[in-house]
């Protein structure tokens, strides 16, 4: 009965909340699609791999600027018309961009689509805030979600579309009377621009995203016809921001390791996400494109779905015990894969494992260490984001130049950032047990202050 009331009483609530999670499901596969359909792009636009590994940073670069953006955009106009219109420009250009056959046209179709993108990241994240106000962390935590199922669904939903490699087994029927055992015939004929089906993945996810559009120009309308019949009321503002407790060195002091780890965890999820199923064709492995996919959607359903034991665990366990449990899968991950993925198939899945379950939680919590401590703002959220952002953009476009040339440069590349990620969030551990003093307890006592998030899509 309390379900069935709530539901009652909160339905619009509810409604723009779905509108929200789909919204970021389709951010979600948006920014994956690249990664699983990158070598048939190679095919499509006629390039070599290093170059079209540049649509990466030009649809990263719109993110970029559509994120620092959102704020000035979200001031003047209503949120659900701005996501409106960011949904049906995504849809539109998105769909676009694998359809051209030469470069900088598709190039131009990412970047408008990737600063959609990033008004969308900011405006769903503050739109769960205003709707559900104190409460709004565990609807968060869903939100966040959805991007990891999004980035999970996008391989399952590319794979058909691939085309085979150049010497991969083909099944063809044989045609007779008695339909007879397959015939494998290896494919020795190259393959053209015109074979390429990967951009029909790219248009579902596009016309997803156009009818999302339709929705929420409706919860806009309903919104302002509210407003023009109250618009009378005296609204309270309460945007005061209570002063920190704790000196400015040592507020940057934590500030600066939760950058460092925003732009290590982005980067990294970004080269693994958009480069694991590339490398696991271009290595010794030579495994095919559809195998590789199927690696990658291995990898983004641990980073999403380990959330689902982690959250769980925090309320009967110490949360920095469980966070140091999460670097040792990081470590670990990271050792079974340099360089041995590079020759065995066997790590490179239980390395990708291992990874995805690590870097699941960690952006997160770190976010979270430092929003016990001091007031995050505005500014505080710019300067985490920013940083992870242009990593990820800028380490998969270096990690692919790289790996056209040696494709097991990719896995020390991986091996790198994690270390080095596994050394500042262990720092960042060291440094709230001295200078802040943080309990054992993390989830103890922050539930007010993690509702002032607004901008985190892990």
């Amino acid at each position: 009965m309390k379900l069935i009331r709530f539901i009652c009483e909160n339905r619009f609530r509810l409604f723009k909340t779905l509108l929200a999670y789909l919204t970021f499901l389709c951010l979600g596969s948006a920014l994956n699609l690249l990664g699983s359909s990158l070598l048939d792009l190679q095919i499509r636009l006629n390039v070599d791999f290093a170059k079209v590994s540049y649509l990466i940073p030009f649809r990263s670069a719109g993110h970029i600027l559509g994120s620092a953006s959102a704020g000035f955009i979200e001031q003047r106009f209503n949120r659900c018309l701005v996501l409106s219109v960011c949904n049906l420009i995504s849809g539109i250009f998105l769909g676009a961009a694998p359809n051209f056959f030469q470069f900088e046209y598709a190039a131009c179709c990412l970047f408008i689509s990737g600063i959609a993108h990033g008004i969308m990241d900011v405006l769903c994240n503050t739109l769960i805030t205003d709707t559900w106000k104190d409460k709004c962390t565990n609807w968060l935590q869903a939100l966040h979600m959805s991007v990891g199922i999004g980035s999970l669904l996008t391989p399952v939903l590319c794979r058909p579309f691939l085309i085979p490699e150049e010497g991969e087994p083909n099944v063809q029927r044989a045609i007779n009377e008695t339909f007879a055992s397959p015939i494998i015939e290896p494919i020795n004929i190259k393959p053209t621009a015109s074979d390429v089906k990967a951009q029909y993945a790219f248009m579902i996810i596009g016309a997803i995203s156009v009818v999302i559009a339709l929705p929420l120009g409706y919860v806009y309308l309903k919104e302002r016809s509210y407003q023009n019949k109250n618009k009378n009321n005296v609204q309270i503002s309460s945007d005061i921001e209570p002063k920190q407790e704790w000196s400015p060195l040592k507020a940057n002091g934590g500030i600066i390791l939760v950058v460092i780890i925003s732009h290590l965890v982005y980067s990294l999820e970004a080269v693994i996400g958009s480069l694991g199923a590339s490398f696991s064709v271009k290595s010794d492995l030579h495994m095919d494109k559809r195998t590789g996919v199927l690696l990658a959607t291995v990898f983004w359903s641990c980073f999403s779905f380990y959330r689902l034991i982690f959250i769980p665990l925090t309320f009967v366990a110490s949360e920095v015990k469980l966070l140091l449990v999460n670097l040792l899968f990081m470590f670990i991950g990271v050792v079974i894969c340099v360089p041995w993925a590079n020759t065995h198939q066997i790590c490179i899945w239980i390395g990708f494992i291992f990874l995805g379950m690590g870097l699941s939680p960690i952006f997160s919590a770190a976010y979270a260490m430092l929003a016990k401590h001091i007031t995050i703002t505005g500014k505080i959220s710019t300067i985490i984001i920013i940083p992870g952002v242009f990593g990820e953009s800028a380490h998969p476009a270096l990690a692919a130049t790289l790996m056209a040339n040696s494709p097991i440069s990719f896995l020390y590349y991986v091996g790198l950032l994690g270390i080095l990620l596994v050394v500042t969030f262990g720092l960042l551990i060291i440094y709230c047990k001295l200078v802040f003093r943080t309990p054992n307890g993390l989830q103890r006592g922050i539930k007010e202050r993690l509702s002032t998030l607004s901008i985190s899509r892990h």
